[in-house]
């Protein structure tokens, strides 16, 4: 029943209504135009141009915002353009159609922005190729990449009102989650709310230094942001201390953040003395200090400074990007890619076969969803199979009603415009719900293309079932045990990523530090994530899943006596020696070795070699015992011959 609940889990996603308005117009407006003017089908044509800009939209700063859309919307112009030209030959027209799809999700392997991008091009390269074209061949790419640059521009409107407001948000952001964190002190939260507020700080580092390195000169706003930033350090290492003396934070603390994190989010400037004073009577003059030590930095200055300077100066450079061209003469696909690109190729061989032999109506639908439910970045292909039907079923029935009720074209417009509005929200709350909500927008617009009735209506529940029943077996099942295997790997990174973090977060300036305790963070973000859609598998997945659930707990404190080490160290105080801290990262090697090759976990205890690294030692020898224990049955290691305690 566990997997069930997981398929039915819907993720917490705020609903912000600037954003539904924008998506309801980038569909609806087309509709409506094409409506009144009694044109119908090159409507739907720039309505489905737009869709790209909706589904790809995933937030943050508008250059990675336009980077993606743009993206997104080409590669889906690209493909509608290509299959056009591929469409009306037969079994050829089959052949190139799969191996366009092959290539594309070759590309898509390449990073974030190419998988949402490449899964566009693969969606409308199989329904440029299986429409029949009633308008000029060249007209119906232009319309959808029309439709695609409309769907941009309502995006990016926002630009030119505030041109910073995402960064302002995230870092606003990081104070909201410093203040959860304060709030969870003491109870059985604060390691979830840790976890957020680390996710948070190292997306705003992201997000400003991003924006800095995108600015054409001196930006004071950008460096103020900055400034404000680097706050948060000293205020969340000033909590931890709090913390691991047994202190339980007042209310009072959790709101000064918030306070502060308004402020920063209505670009205010501001004002801590109200606050240091509600933290003395708070009984927190701990807290109240760091607060008043941070001052310049909420006003904008540097750490070291007290008058108006480049905050950045203090910061780590963002990495530079791969150029694209560098990317492509580099690239090799690893072993998990080439399984993905065989399970995906023979999955479309059999839906384009079953499509034939069973003679379905409008058959593409059937490669269509094969392509939209086997993509492996947007969770568990077993969950979203059946998440797909689920929602399908209610998808179907929506479009069905409209399309035996609607007369003038009207009920489809408004239940379009309706539906698209929500699209933003159901994408981040359940893949369900999200087929729930863009079958009947797809249907009623590929509908404009292809009049039909609401018995055709119907017949997509037939080839929803027999694409999902496609991917279940013939691209899942025969490799459900590559999918077991995939969370051992998942675990034994994480392991090694943290040993590299241990092995360089003592020897490098602050600024690094920010840059390898995000990617350390990052690392067991991917973990959890890993062990979240494993959960949602069949039994032989899922309980290896809930087996590494401890692990990852126990990671996750790792990671956290690191950071607390690391950033505690009092000025003028020696890090610990090079070679003490290589002992404990090999202990960490050694555990990431056993796990990846299903070995025994070493049994010698681990003791500190230092009393600096005391926390980080008991961290580490709590994860060899949860991995060597006998209640961890599920997992590679195994109790081995005891043998003598020795020092690492």
């Amino acid at each position: 029943m566990r997997w069930l609940m997981s398929l039915a889990h819907m993720e917490p996603s705020p609903v912000n209504p600037w954003v539904m308005l924008r998506a309801a117009l980038a569909i609806g407006l087309p509709s409506a135009v094409g409506l009144a003017l009694d044109q119908g089908a090159a409507a739907a044509l720039v309505a489905l141009g737009a869709l790209p800009a909706i589904t790809g939209d995933n937030g943050g700063p508008y250059r990675n915002r336009a980077l993606s859309i743009g993206s997104t919307v080409f590669g889906g112009a690209f493909g509608y353009l290509l299959g056009n030209l591929l469409s009306g030959h037969g079994l050829w027209t089959s052949a190139a159609m799969t191996l366009l799809v092959l290539a594309a999700s070759l590309v898509g392997t390449f990073n974030n922005i190419a998988a949402v991008a490449t899964l566009q091009f693969a969606t409308y390269v199989i329904v440029g190729s299986s429409l029949t074209p009633t308008l000029p061949p060249w007209l119906p790419p232009v319309l959808v990449g029309v439709g695609g640059l409309f769907g941009l521009a309502l995006t990016l409107s926002g630009w030119v009102v505030n041109p910073i407001a995402p960064e302002r948000a995230a870092v606003a952001q990081a104070y909201r989650k410093l203040a959860a964190m304060f709030a969870a002190i003491g109870t059985s939260r604060v390691m979830a709310a840790r976890r957020d507020m680390e996710a948070a700080m190292a997306t705003a580092y992201d997000t400003v230094l991003a924006a800095r390195g995108r600015s054409a000169g001196p930006s004071p706003r950008l460096a103020r942001l900055a400034a404000q930033l680097q706050a948060c350090t000293p205020l969340t290492n000033a909590a931890l201390a709090l913390a691991r003396a047994g202190r339980v934070l007042p209310d009072e603390c959790a709101r000064v953040m918030n306070h502060l994190a308004d402020r920063v989010e209505n670009d205010a400037q501001p004002d801590a003395r109200d606050d240091i004073a509600a933290l003395h009577r708070a009984g927190m003059p701990q807290l109240a200090e760091a607060l008043e030590q941070v001052q310049p930095l909420l006003h904008g200055a540097r750490a070291n400074q007290t008058t108006e300077a480049d905050a950045f100066a203090d910061l780590q450079p963002a990495p530079a990007r791969t150029p694209w061209r560098v990317l492509i003469r580099t690239y090799r696909p690893g072993p998990t890619t080439v399984r993905y690109l065989i399970r995906l190729g023979l999955c479309l061989v059999a839906a384009e076969a079953v499509a034939l032999a069973a003679a379905l109506p409008r058959s593409y639908w059937v490669p269509l969803i094969v392509v939209v439910v086997f993509k492996p970045n947007f969770g568990s292909v077993f969950a979203r199979a059946l998440q797909s039907c689920a929602g399908s079923v209610v998808g179907v029935a929506i479009s069905a009603t409209v399309l035996a009720l609607d007369r003038g074209g009207l009920a489809s417009l408004l239940t379009v415009a309706a539906l698209a509005a929500l699209l933003p929200w159901s994408i981040r709350r359940n893949y369900g719900l999200f087929s729930a909500i863009l079958v009947p927008i797809l249907m009623l617009l590929i509908g404009a293309l292809q009049p039909g009735s609401w018995a055709i209506a119907l017949a997509r529940l037939v080839d929803v079932g027999v694409a999902a029943a496609i991917v279940l077996l013939v691209g899942y099942l025969p490799w459900i045990r590559i999918e077991r295997s995939n969370l051992d790997h998942a675990v034994s990174a994480a392991t090694s990523t943290l040993a590299a973090y241990l092995n360089t977060v003592f020897q490098t300036d602050p600024g690094s530090r920010h840059d390898l305790r995000a990617r350390a963070y990052a690392r067991l973000s991917d973990l959890r994530v890993a062990l979240q859609r494993g959960l949602s598998e069949p039994r032989l997945v899922s309980r290896r899943a809930l087996a590494w659930w401890p692990v990852e707990v126990a990671l996750e404190r790792v990671a956290n006596a690191i950071s607390d080490t690391a950033w505690s160290l009092p000025a003028g105080q020696d890090a610990p020696a090079a070679a003490q801290i290589a002992q404990l990262a090999a202990a960490l090697d050694s555990i990431a070795a056993a796990v990846e090759q299903g070995l025994p976990v070493p049994l010698d205890a681990i003791v500190a070699p230092s009393p600096l690294l005391r926390d980080v030692a008991a961290q580490i020898e709590a994860l060899r015992v949860t991995l060597a224990g006998p209640d961890f049955t599920a997992a590679p290691g195994r109790p081995a011959a005891p043998s003598t305690l020795h020092q690492v």
